[in-house]
This record gives structure tokens, C-alpha cells and sequence, in this order.
């Protein structure tokens, strides 16, 4: 009995992923980010492609370093990204605060939600003009744009994740006295974080395509507004700039999404960091 225990073969270790894979995986990323770029240039140059679809990366390249060096581009960001911020703020305070009543209170769950799905199932595009012209030109007609884009899917998600199924706890701690106030924070909140932030990861891009529809609509200012004068002028070069900033404002959103999910729900680990 003691030889087979002692020649019992030992468990194999798998090590977790580690930075060396993630640089890798970043590198191979760039890898091919300089590959496409690479064949988009040679496809300009050499008349590959039409001009009007596709301007050479060198083009696009010098009309954003020529914005930024000439500030062009500054006060349009600011625009741009400050409708986001506000917008998505106030309709991720007012959308989780909602999911957290309706949660609680069932019959006001079954009441509302009908109605949530109907405004949802509206296009944004086709109220942008109805939003422009009841609170004008402007940063604010922009903002409560922004609000509608991205509340219902923060509201779903942050519901969805709020209707508690661990009924041990619950019980366990309703023996205990636990208020209702109580029971949401340190039971149905915590339990519902993941799902918060995957609505807030859903939300926040759709954030960034509210603004750029109530740019096109409604707004002098902003990227979104810069891209369509551009695309009257049929300036491509320009065109794909704007393109490519507001694809690095939606990574780095996405970028900053991820960095708070890890401070505030450190606990909800990807089981595919985990090692087996």
C-alpha cells in the first residue's frame, strides 16, 4: 500500500495564463493590424481600388496629424466623448436604480417592462429628429439621444442579473433579520454585478453610436459632425479619420470598462484565467 502511494504519479500543474501569452497575443494583434495596413496602402498606391472607396492609409494618417497639430480635432472630442460621459452616466444611474424597484417589486416588473420593450423596440434614428426638435440644437438634444441608446440594454441586463437565485443565502440571511435594504446590498447587488457590467459594456458603445446619430441629426460639433460635412465634401481621407478616432474612442471606452469591472467585481473571475 505504501509503495503505491509513493509511486502514485504527481498531479500536473498547468500554469495560468500569464503575461508572456497576453504579449503574445497583443503581438500577433499588431501583427496584423500592420499586415492590413500594409495591403490597403499597396492596394491605393498601385490603383487597386478606387480612390472613393478606399484612400491610401498614408492620407488618412496625415489628415489626423494635420487636425490634431492644427487643434481642428480637439474641440469636436471633447464634444464627442463629453455627450458619452453624460449620457451614459444618467442612464446607467437611472437604469440600474429602476432594474433594483422592479426587482423588489415583482407586479412592477410585469407592469413596466412591456413598455420598456416597446420605446426599445423603436429606432433611434427615426426619434433623433423628434429629440432635436423638443429640446433643440445642442449638447442636450444629444445627451437624452445618448440616454435612450443605452438605457435598455443597462436596464435588461442589471434586472436580469438582480433576480436572485440563491435562495439559501436569502433565507439564511431573512433568518437573520436582514432588512430589505440590506438584502439588496450585500446579497442581490454583489450577485448581480457581472451582469451590470456586461449591460454597461453593451451600453457604453451603444453610448458611442447615440452620440455620432445625434451628430449627423441635430449638432454643429463633434466627430460625428465633422465626418458627415467631410462625406458632403467628399473628402475620404477625412472621412476615414473620423472613422478611426471614434473606433479609438469605443476600444478605449471598452479599455476603461474592463479596468472598473476589475477593481469593482474583482471577485467574478473569467474561468478561462483560471487554472485547471
Amino acid at each position: 500500500m505504501a509503495d503505491a502511494v509513493l509511486d502514485a504519479p504527481a498531479p500536473v500543474q498547468r500554469a495560468p495564463l500569464g503575461g508572456g501569452t497576453r504579449a503574445l497575443e497583443y503581438a500577433a494583434s499588431f501583427t496584423l493590424l500592420v499586415l492590413l495596413v500594409g495591403l490597403a496602402e499597396v492596394a491605393a498606391q498601385r490603383g487597386w481600388v478606387s480612390k472613393l472607396v478606399l484612400p491610401a492609409p498614408s492620407q488618412i494618417w496625415a489628415v489626423l496629424v494635420d487636425g490634431f497639430t492644427s487643434g481642428f480635432y480637439l474641440p469636436h472630442l471633447r464634444s464627442t466623448v463629453g455627450s458619452i460621459f453624460a449620457g451614459f452616466f444618467i442612464a446607467a444611474t437611472a437604469a440600474i436604480t429602476i432594474a433594483g424597484t422592479l426587482a423588489s417589486v415583482p407586479v412592477l416588473e410585469r407592469v413596466l417592462t412591456p413598455f420598456f420593450v416597446a420605446f426599445q423596440s423603436m429606432p433611434k434614428v427615426a426619434i433623433a429628429p423628434l429629440v432635436v426638435i423638443w429640446f433643440g440644437f445642442g449638447e442636450l438634444s444629444k445627451t437624452v439621444i445618448v440616454i435612450t441608446a443605452c438605457f435598455f440594454p443597462i436596464l435588461m441586463n442589471a434586472l436580469h442579473g438582480l433576480k436572485l437565485r440563491d435562495r439559501d443565502h436569502l433565507e439564511l440571511m431573512r433568518s437573520l433579520g436582514a432588512t430589505r435594504l440590506q438584502l439588496f446590498v450585500r446579497l442581490r447587488l454583489p450577485h448581480a454585478l457581472p451582469y451590470i457590467f456586461a449591460g454597461l459594456h453593451i451600453g457604453v458603445i451603444f453610448a458611442l453610436i447615440g452620440t455620432v446619430v445625434a451628430e449627423f441629426v441635430g449638432t454643429n460639433a463633434g466627430v460625428g459632425y465633422v465626418m458627415l460635412q467631410s462625406k458632403a465634401n467628399f473628402d475620404l481621407p477625412s472621412v476615414y479619420a473620423c472613422l478611426l478616432l471614434l473606433m479609438a474612442i469605443g476600444v478605449l471606452l471598452h479599455a476603461l470598462m474592463k479596468q472598473l469591472e476589475k477593481r469593482v467585481a474583482f471577485w467574478a473571475q473569467d474561468i478561462s484565467q483560471v487554472s485547471a
